[in-house]
């Protein structure tokens, strides 16, 4: 009898060890396929890692880029001008007109001054203003010479601006805007600009050289604006 119970015991004994040992083997299994995924995931993570460092290295460059190629466009057209509002009309000559607004504002320039002179499409035909026109002057020289002078002009007249009565177009009288000839990007860069400076109560902004600049007063020193982030962290 005390046989038979040592047996049975011994034999209970070697299958439950059989257990413990087959259970130990699952769990190595477990273990080494954990780790082998901890390994995997890992290596995906360092993956994901580089590829959000190379694509954080595009941006840059990709950014850095287009700050080049606007800065060499604006610099092409550092002999323009861009008249804008000033009224449309099937037998205008826009040659003789620039050279009026030249003589009005007391810049006078000859024809070989003006290399080009056209009107350029609207961006939205909805857009109930005139097209704009862009003027080429023979060189940048030309070009400072003649936007100073409708600036000065301005300044002396603050309640009568540079309008289409000075440059003898009939009909109510409408003010007609010369800025230097900007590119889309510092378009959207100089409207970005006057509403931010409305918003923080910036005293200025101007244009000068193909850069937007802000000044909050006259005694602060001004800032050049050379993109939209720039604008955002000053909200900050």
């Amino acid at each position: 009898m005390e046989k038979n119970i040592a047996k049975l015991i011994e034999n209970k004994t070697r299958e439950m060890s059989k257990e413990i040992n087959e259970i130990k083997d699952s769990i190595g299994f477990i273990n080494n396929q954990y780790e082998d995924l901890i390994k995997e995931l890992q290596g995906k993570l360092t993956q994901v890692k580089e590829i959000k460092q190379e694509n954080e290295t595009l941006k840059s460059t990709v950014k850095d880029l287009n700050s080049r190629l606007s800065i060499m466009e604006q610099h092409s057209r550092m002999s323009n001008l861009e008249i804008q509002c000033l009224p449309e009309h099937r037998a205008e000559n826009l040659p003789n007109i620039i050279t009026q607004i030249g003589k009005v504002t007391g810049t006078c320039i000859s024809d070989a001054d003006i290399h080009k002179c056209t009107r350029i499409a609207k961006i939205s035909r909805e857009n109930p203003r005139p097209r704009s026109v862009i003027v080429k002057f023979s060189s940048p020289r030309i070009r400072d010479t003649f936007l100073a002078g409708v600036m000065k002009f301005n300044k002396r007249n603050k309640d009568e601006k540079l309008n289409t009565s000075h440059i003898g177009i009939g009909g109510e009288n409408k003010p007609v805007y010369v800025v230097e000839h900007l590119t889309p990007e510092l378009k959207k860069i100089h409207a970005s600009a006057r509403l931010t400076a409305k918003k923080l109560k910036y005293r200025f902004v101007w244009i000068k050289n193909g850069r937007v600049f802000l000044r909050k007063t006259d005694e602060s020193e001004h800032i050049v604006i050379r993109n939209i982030e720039q604008l955002e962290q000053l909200k900050s």
